[in-house]
C-alpha cells in the first residue's frame, strides 16, 4: 500500500485523509508507511465497510475470494461486469474502495486489498483461500511431490514452486484437463465437496474402497488440502471451486439500487408535509419537556424512565410513547435533561394534581442508568425554551443524528423491554442506518416518493447493507424511517429540504441545518387571543417569553398547532407568588393580548355586560379576567408563612426583650413575634452557641416539647477514603480541512512531521519497542504519544489464560516491563505486561 500511496497526488491524498480521519488523528502519521499501517487496521476497516453501499461490499468480497493480487479482467469476469452498466458499476465501486484506502491497483493493473478484508470474509463467496494460501505452510519437499504428480517441472525454491502452482491453477483449461484424467469417483467427490463441508470432512478421514482412493488421489495433487495441524475438513482451493461451479456461475453483483414503487409527489407537497411534521414535533417536544420541568419523571431503581412514567407523560401531553421516547433521548443527548439523585417530594399523579415547578438542577448531574432519583431539566433547557422553533428543532435534530443507538427502539435482541434513557450498547450502525435512510430518500427520482415504507427500507438497505436491523421492525429500517418522518426529515416518501440540510451539515457548512429550519418553519407567535371565557388561544408555536408567561399565569389545556390556556384562581395565585403585582400581571397580559374578545356596552350608556373590558393598571383586559386578578390579589398574602432558622420562647417577657435588643446577638437577627416568642434566622446549633457565649443558659427543645439531652460525641470512625474516579477522557476533535491538506503535503514531500503537541520522547519509543515485541511501529508511536499527552488508548491484550481482551485505558504510567492504567472495563487501576499487548488504537 505504501508504494500506491506514493503514486497519489496531493489532492487525491487529501481526499483519502478526509474520508478516513481516523488515520490522520493525533498523533499525526509521520511517514506514508505509518499511514498505510493505520489504514489497514482491522477495526478501522470494519468501520469503513459499515458506511459503504452493497456494490462496494460485493466487489471487495469477490476480490478476497480471488486472492489478491488479482487481474481486473478476472474480477470483472467473476462479477459478470465486463461491459455496459455493470462494467460502469464496477468502476464506480473500485473508485469508492480506493477512495477509502481498501483496494488499489499496481502498475500492472492488478488489484490489491488490505489484509483485514480476509478477516471480514474468511470464506468469501463460500470459497476457501486460493492454492497459494492453502499451501503456504507446506514444505518444499511436499510441493515437489505435488508438482511431480501433476507432471509439471519442479523449480528450485519454494517460492518458485508456489508461483508455478498458482499459475497453473489459475488456468481453467489446464485444471479441467487434470480433472478429465482423474480416476473414477474423483469428479463426483470434488463436485459434492464444492457444495458440502461434510463431504470434505469425510475426504480427510482414512476410508477404504473407491471413495478412499479418490480422496487420496485428490489430496496428493492438492485438489483437496488437508489442514496443516492435522484436524478439520479438507479445504478446496478457490480456483477449483469456481471451475466446478461452471462458467455460467457469477458472484452476486447489484450495481443498480432496487426500484421501489413510486408515486408522483410535488415539491410543494413535500415541503408542506415536512413543515406540518416539524412544527408538530416541536410543539410535542416543548410539551414533553415542560411536563418534565413541572413534574420531574422518577427514575427506576435499575435505571432509566420506566413505562409508567412514559405513559403518564404521554397522557399529560397527549403524545404517543414513541414521541416521548424520542424527545427524552434527544433532549438528554443535547444536555437539556440530567439525572438527579434527589427523589424529590412525593406527588400525586393525574392531570389534576398539584403543579410543582422545579428549578433547574445545580447539583452535579447523575447518569440516569445509575437508578433512583429523578430526571430534571438543566439551565440549557431554559435557554432552549427562549429560542425560536427553528433553533429548538435544529438542536433536537442534531442530537438525533449523532445518537449511537435508535432512540425509539423498545426491545433488545432477546425481546426484553427497554426503558427510556437506559444505557445501551453503543452501535455505530445506528448512525449509518440514519444516513442510509436519508441518502436513499434523496436518491429517488425528482418529483416522486416511495409509495410504501418497505420500498424505502429496501433501498436504504442497499445503501447501508451492514447496518443492523431492529428486531421490532417488520420492514427494513421501519423504526428509523418513522423517526425521520416525525422530525420532518422525510415526507411523502422522499427527502425534505430539512433532511437535505441535515445530510449537508459539515464543518464547512455548520449552519446548513439551522438556516434550513429557519426558512422552513413559521416564526413563533408573540401574541395570544384572550377570551371572555378565561382562555388564551395561541395559533402556531408561541415564543419562549409568551409560553413562560401563560404557563405561569394559566393552566395549559391543549398543545399543538394551536395551544389553549385557561386562567384559574390557582394559576393567578401562582403568578402572584412569583413576585408579580396585580398591576404588573395585568399589564403583561394586556401587552401580549391581540384581538382580545370584547362585548360592547349597552346602548343606554349603562355599565358593560360581563364580556366587556375594563382598565387594569392602564391595560385593557376582558372583564372576567380582570375581576379574577383583582379578587385573587385581594385574598393573596393575608396569611404569611415564615421559615425561621429556629424559635426561642420562654416565660419571662423581659428576658426575651433583652435578647432582642442585645447588640452582640445582632448576627442572629432576632425578631419579637409575641411577648414570649422570638424567631432567629440562624439554626439551633448556631443560636445555642451564641447565647451561651454571652452568658445565657438556653436548652434545646424537641418538636414534641421535651428537652433534648446533649451527649458527648462518640469516637469518630475512620473516614473511608474516596474512591479514585477515572480520569476524564479528552475530547478528540477531527482535523480541519486545512490541517489535512498540510498533512498531505508533508507526507508526499517526505518532510518531518511537525504536530502542535510537544515531540514524543524517542527514548520512550525505544523502551516500548524493546519490550512490546508484538506491536507495530505505528502502534508503539500511538502508545508513546498517549503516555506523553496523558491520553487514552484502546489495547488488545492477551491474558495468561490465552484469552484476548480489548480494554480502554487512561491515566497511563510506564514502568518497564509493565504498563499501568485505569481500565474502564474493570473500573480499577490494572497492570499489563508489555509483551502481551497485541495492538494499540486511539480510544
Amino acid at each position: 500500500m505504501t508504494a500506491w500511496l506514493r503514486t497519489l497526488d496531493q489532492d487525491r491524498l487529501y481526499r483519502l485523509l478526509r474520508s478516513r480521519p481516523d488515520a490522520a488523528g493525533v498523533p499525526e502519521p509521520g511517514r506514508l508507511a505509518e499511514l498505510a499501517a493505520r489504514l489497514a487496521r482491522p477495526g478501522a476497516v470494519g468501520a469503513v465497510l459499515r458506511r459503504l453501499p452493497l456494490p462496494c461490499l460485493q466487489t471487495a468480497e469477490a476480490l478476497v475470494a480471488l486472492g489478491p493480487p488479482a487481474a481486473r479482467g478476472e474480477l470483472a469476469r467473476l462479477l459478470d461486469a465486463r461491459d455496459g452498466e455493470r462494467a460502469a458499476g464496477l468502476d464506480t465501486a473500485l473508485q469508492a474502495l480506493a477512495g477509502q484506502g481498501l483496494v488499489w491497483a499496481d502498475g500492472e493493473d492488478r488489484l490489491h486489498c488490505v489484509p483485514a478484508l480476509r478477516q471480514v470474509w474468511p470464506s468469501a463467496l463460500g470459497l476457501e483461500p486460493p492454492i497459494t494460501e492453502l499451501l503456504a505452510e507446506a514444505t518444499s519437499e511436499e510441493l515437489r511431490a505435488i508438482l511431480a504428480l501433476l507432471r509439471l517441472r519442479v523449480p528450485v525454491t519454494k517460492q518458485q514452486r508456489l508461483a508455478l502452482l498458482a499459475e497453473q491453477f489459475a488456468d481453467p483449461a489446464w485444471l479441467g484437463g487434470v480433472l478429465a484424467a482423474a480416476p473414477p469417483g474423483v469428479g463426483q467427490l470434488l463436485a459434492e465437496g464444492a457444495q458440502s463441508v461434510l463431504v470434505r470432512q469425510a475426504a480427510t478421514a482414512p476410508v477404504g474402497g473407491e471413495a478412499g482412493r479418490a480422496a487420496r488421489w485428490a489430496r496428493e495433487r492438492a485438489l483437496l488440502v488437508r489442514p496443516h495441524h492435522g484436524y478439520g475438513p479438507a479445504r478446496m482451493p478457490a480456483e477449483l471451486t469456481l471451475l466446478l461451479r461452471g462458467p455460467a456461475w457469477h458472484a452476486p453483483f447489484d450495481p443498480q439500487p432496487p426500484e421501489p414503487e413510486l408515486v408522483p409527489v410535488a415539491a410543494t407537497e413535500v415541503t408542506r408535509e415536512a413543515i406540518s411534521a416539524a412544527t408538530g414535533f416541536g410543539c410535542q417536544a416543548a410539551s414533553v419537556l415542560a411536563e418534565c420541568a413541572d413534574r420531574p419523571p422518577l427514575l427506576l431503581k435499575t435505571g432509566g424512565v420506566g413505562p409508567r412514567e412514559l405513559g403518564r407523560i404521554g397522557r399529560q401531553t397527549q403524545c404517543p410513547e414513541a414521541v416521548v421516547r424520542l424527545v427524552l433521548e434527544c433532549a438528554f443527548a443535547a444536555g437539556l435533561l440530567a439525572g438527579s439523585a434527589d427523589p424529590g417530594p412525593s406527588r400525586p399523579s393525574g392531570k389534576g394534581g398539584p403543579r410543582r415547578v422545579v428549578a433547574p438542577s445545580k447539583r452535579p448531574p447523575v447518569d440516569p442508568e445509575a437508578g433512583g432519583g429523578q430526571l430534571l431539566t438543566t439551565p440549557a433547557h431554559r435557554a432552549w425554551t427562549e429560542q425560536d422553533p427553528a433553533h429548538q428543532l435544529a438542536v433536537l435534530a442534531l442530537a438525533w443524528w449523532t445518537l449511537p443507538f435508535t432512540p425509539t427502539a423498545t426491545q433488545d435482541r432477546d425481546g426484553k423491554a427497554w426503558p427510556a434513557l437506559v444505557s445501551r450498547p453503543s452501535n455505530p450502525s445506528s448512525r449509518h442506518a440514519r444516513r442510509g435512510v436519508l441518502t436513499a430518500a434523496g436518491r429517488l427520482p425528482e418529483g416522486h416518493g416511495a409509495a410504501r415504507v418497505g420500498g424505502l427500507g429496501r433501498l436504504a438497505a442497499w445503501h447501508r447493507p451492514l447496518a443492523d436491523r431492529l428486531p421490532q421492525d417488520a420492514t427494513p429500517f421501519g423504526t428509523v424511517i418513522r423517526e425521520a418522518e416525525l422530525l420532518g426529515l422525510v415526507a411523502r416518501g422522499t427527502l425534505s429540504p430539512f433532511g437535505a440540510a441535515l445530510l449537508a451539515q459539515s464543518p464547512e457548512q455548520p449552519r446548513a441545518l439551522l438556516e434550513s429550519a429557519v426558512a422552513l418553519l413559521p416564526a413563533a407567535t408573540a401574541t395570544a387571543r384572550l377570551g371572555t371565557d378565561l382562555t388564551a388561544v395561541v395559533t402556531g408555536p408561541p415564543t419562549g417569553r409568551l409560553a413562560a408567561l401563560l404557563d405561569l399565569a394559566a393552566e395549559r389545556e391543549t398543545r399543538g398547532t394551536a395551544s389553549v390556556w385557561r386562567f384559574t384562581p390557582d394559576s393567578i395565585r401562582r403568578a402572584l407568588d412569583a413576585g408579580r403585582t396585580p398591576e404588573q400581571l395585568g399589564a403583561e397580559l394586556a401587552a401580549v393580548g391581540a384581538g382580545t374578545a370584547t362585548v360592547g356596552s349597552s346602548g343606554n350608556g349603562g355599565s358593560g355586560s360581563s364580556g366587556s373590558t375594563i382598565d387594569t393598571a392602564g391595560a385593557r383586559l376582558p372583564q372576567p379576567l380582570a375581576y379574577l386578578i383583582t379578587d385573587t390579589a385581594r385574598r393573596h398574602g393575608r396569611i404569611r408563612v415564615l421559615a425561621p432558622g429556629c424559635v426561642l420562647h420562654g416565660a419571662d417577657p423581659g428576658l426575651l426583650a433583652e435578647l432582642a435588643a442585645h447588640r452582640r446577638l445582632a448576627a442572629l437577627r432576632l425578631r419579637l413575634l409575641a411577648p414570649t416568642v422570638l424567631v432567629s434566622t440562624a439554626d439551633p446549633v448556631q443560636t445555642l452557641e451564641a447565647l451561651r457565649a454571652e452568658g445565657y443558659a438556653p436548652v434545646e427543645e424537641a418538636l414534641d416539647g421535651t428537652v433534648r439531652v446533649e451527649r458527648a460525641a462518640a469516637d469518630r470512625e475512620p473516614t473511608v477514603p474516596a474512591q479514585r474516579r477515572p480520569p476524564q477522557r479528552p475530547v478528540r476533535t477531527p482535523p480541519t480541512p486545512a490541517e489535512l491538506r498540510s498533512l498531505a503535503e508533508r507526507l508526499l514531500a517526505g518532510a518531518p512531521d511537525e504536530p502542535d503537541e510537544p515531540p514524543v520522547d524517542r527514548r520512550t519509543e525505544e523502551a516500548l519497542a524493546d519490550r512490546a515485541r508484538l506491536l507495530t511501529p505505528a502502534a508503539i508511536r500511538q502508545l508513546a504519544h498517549a503516555l506523553h499527552a496523558d491520553g487514552s488508548v484502546t489495547i488488545t491484550y492477551l491474558t495468561l489464560d490465552g484469552d484476548r481482551t480489548v480494554q480502554q485505558l487512561s491515566g497511563l504510567e510506564f514502568d518497564p516491563p509493565f504498563l499501568y492504567g485505569w481500565s474502564r472495563l474493570g473500573r480499577t487501576q490494572e497492570e499489563f505486561a508489555l509483551s502481551r499487548i497485541q495492538d494499540v488504537q486511539p480510544a
